[in-house]
């Protein structure tokens, strides 16, 4: 008779978080990390500048994960016996912080804070960064990250800020920039445009109220366009409408129309509801430059705007009927149609998103709110042919979520024309790992288009331009002492607490020109230039420039792949403007953390807290 096996009791679990613990207390009392940078002083440097994390939340899972790589690299160099540099980053500025200030404070936008107090706001600021960048530090030590943490820099400082100015002094001398109107992503809760880099992944898909509406034709308005959108609201501004010479369009009746409708011909399926009956087909060419009745002529705003038809290559029946509405001031492609064309361009809303005068019954009202009773208008002038909800991928805003508008508004612009080449020439000599990161940077760099670097907020870099309303002179100052040099007042500049809104808005300058007075812009500046000139700022570029040769280039940089079109691209923009070259030699990128069922994390999304997580599986599970 066979035995009975015995059956082995379960292995323990080990103590994880109890080891953690312990190795941490081994580590502080034997005061290791001091140790290992006393041995390693004088040995040939490891060149590694780290990407900051924002200071404005404790740490997540998905930041352990970029933090533990960063980690396990330079400890592996300080193995190999390199001098390892350990500064942390902490980055600071920017429409993240200032969007969890409102919060807080009980603010819903821009008018609130400006109640509020511009410099109150302002030090609310500084008081989160301080706070998180605490928290932040000692989750990181939990994590077991060894890091100088007394030593951290901050891209709000001064230095910071003034590295920034330099950096756009150079720019001015170049000839890059620029101030121009464009139809810009605008956030109406935040107040201000975003940039292309911001807006790169922030698409949801979302729905909307479409309108296929009919505009009677000046000549014979028995026939009509068939237009389609899904911003309703942008109706109010249009000038044109636009067809493609190379496409076939019909003219259909209809039992249930007294008048013909004209639209492309692949789009008729769009309305067989109505049962067209197709009377003849002709080219696209036909159409242009008829003229036609627009959605609401009776708006002020529409009073002498010639309403025409616009040839358009672009335009397509993949989507509505092959006929579109174009609003110059409410759409980027919309834009450069109306340059071509010398379209009038019309911006309908301010910068909450609410109407302006001029455009009747819709002043005063929010955008985002108005597209029922647009269609409802259209359909009482006898305009509207059908609405539906239609959903597509759609813009929000990277901070807060709110839905986007495309508005014009005048911003501030590098040109990008010159310096593309430099750009992926200096690409190209990186050491991109894995590859296909290196080729996403070049096809970023291929289809950029200007950097637009100015903000509409508060707490950021203040943008060290000058205008004179006298003589029109643009003033770039690049120093600390130039802006003493400049100043109205020189007593002033010493006496500024940091260079801050509303702080550094007290001091005027002396036009260089006709020595008027002048006031610094109102806008602050894009927070990815602050951490783009890390490189330079923290490295002794602009103390002493000796001790900054021994740390340039970089040699290595570390963060997820999202960092591509952001603080990659940002830095390697900075440094070939500066230095002529990129500031990194390699740079390693990782995948995103997504949950289960795939959806990435993030602060304002779904995540797991770091605190949770490393006192259930210690840090070494992450």
């Amino acid at each position: 008779m066979k035995e009975k096996t015995q059956m082995k009791p379960a292995a323990a679990m080990p103590r994880l978080t109890e080891i953690d613990k312990r190795m941490l207390q081994f580590w502080k009392e034997h005061d290791s990390f001091e140790k290992l940078r006393t041995l390693r002083r004088d040995r040939p440097p490891f060149r590694f500048v780290d990407g900051p994390i924002t200071a404005n939340n404790p740490m997540g899972v998905h930041h352990a994960w970029g933090r533990t790589l960063k980690d396990a690299f330079i400890r592996y160099k300080a193995m190999r016996g390199f001098s390892c540099r350990y500064q942390n980053g902490f980055d600071c500025q920017g429409l993240w912080v200032e969007v969890e200030v409102e919060k807080e404070i009980g603010c819903k936008g821009k008018p609130d804070i400006e109640r509020y107090g511009i410099d109150k706001f302002s030090r609310k600021c500084r008081e989160r960064v301080d706070r998180f960048s605490r928290i932040q530090a000692e989750q990181s030590v939990r994590l077991g990250q060894w890091m100088d943490w007394d030593n951290s820099y901050y891209t709000h400082t001064d230095t910071n800020i003034l590295g920034i100015w330099h950096f756009l002094k150079l720019c001015h001398k170049n000839g890059w920039l620029t101030q121009k109107a464009l139809p810009m992503p605008w956030c109406p809760r935040c107040g201000t445009s975003l940039s292309e880099h911001e807006m790169s992944g922030s698409h949801q898909d979302l729905k909307h109220l479409s309108v296929f509406v009919h505009l009677p034709l000046q000549d014979d308005p028995k026939r009509r366009l068939l237009l389609w959108t899904t911003t309703p609201w942008t109706l109010s501004a249009n000038t044109a409408a636009a067809v493609n010479p190379e496409l076939q369009y019909a003219e259909v009746s209809s039992p249930q129309w007294d008048h013909t409708l004209i639209l492309c011909k692949d789009a008729i399926d769009k309305i067989k509801a109505f049962t067209p009956k197709v009377l003849r087909v002709f080219s696209g060419s036909e159409l242009v430059g008829l003229r036609f009745e627009t959605f609401f002529p009776e708006f002020e705003a529409q009073k002498d705007v010639v309403h025409k038809v616009v040839a358009w290559s672009q335009v397509d029946a993949k989507e509505g009927s092959g006929i579109v509405h174009i609003a110059p001031g409410c759409g980027r492609e919309d834009h450069e149609l109306g340059q071509e064309q010398g379209l009038r361009q019309i911006c309908p809303v301010d910068d909450n998103g609410n109407f302006l005068s001029g455009f009747g019954w819709l002043t005063g009202r929010n955008a985002s709110s108005v597209a029922d009773d647009v269609a409802g208008a259209l359909e009482k002038a006898g305009k509207l042919l059908k609405s539906e909800m239609y959903t597509h991928s759609y813009p929000v805003c990277w901070r807060c979520k709110s839905e986007i508008i495309f508005r014009l508004v005048n911003e501030w612009f590098i040109r990008s024309e010159e310096i593309k080449p430099r750009l992926i020439q200096a690409a190209q000599a990186v050491n991109w790992m894995p590859d296909y990161i290196g080729k996403r940077m070049e096809d970023w760099l291929q289809n950029m288009g200007d950097w637009c670097i100015s903000r509409k907020r508060f707490w950021g870099l203040p943008l060290p331009f000058y205008i004179c309303k006298d003589c029109g002179e643009f003033t770039v100052v690049g120093s600390r002492e130039e802006l003493k040099k400049l100043a109205v007042d020189p007593a002033k500049v010493d006496a500024l607490p940091e260079l801050h809104k509303p702080w550094i808005d007290g001091v005027d300058i002396r036009c260089p020109k006709c020595t008027q007075p002048v006031t610094r812009v109102v806008e602050v500046g894009d927070c990815w230039l602050d951490a783009g000139i890390v490189p330079y700022s923290t490295t002794g570029y602009f103390q002493d420039r000796a001790a900054w040769e021994k740390q340039y280039p970089i040699e290595w940089v570390c963060e997820m792949r999202e960092q591509v079109r952001l603080w990659f691209y940002s830095m390697l923009f900075m440094g070939v403007t500066i230095s002529g070259r990129a500031p990194y030699e390699k740079v390693l990128s990782y995948e995103r953390v997504i949950s289960e069922e795939g959806t990435k994390f993030s602060k304002t999304g779904y995540m797991i807290h770091f605190d949770e997580a490393v006192e259930k599986l210690g840090g070494d599970a992450m």
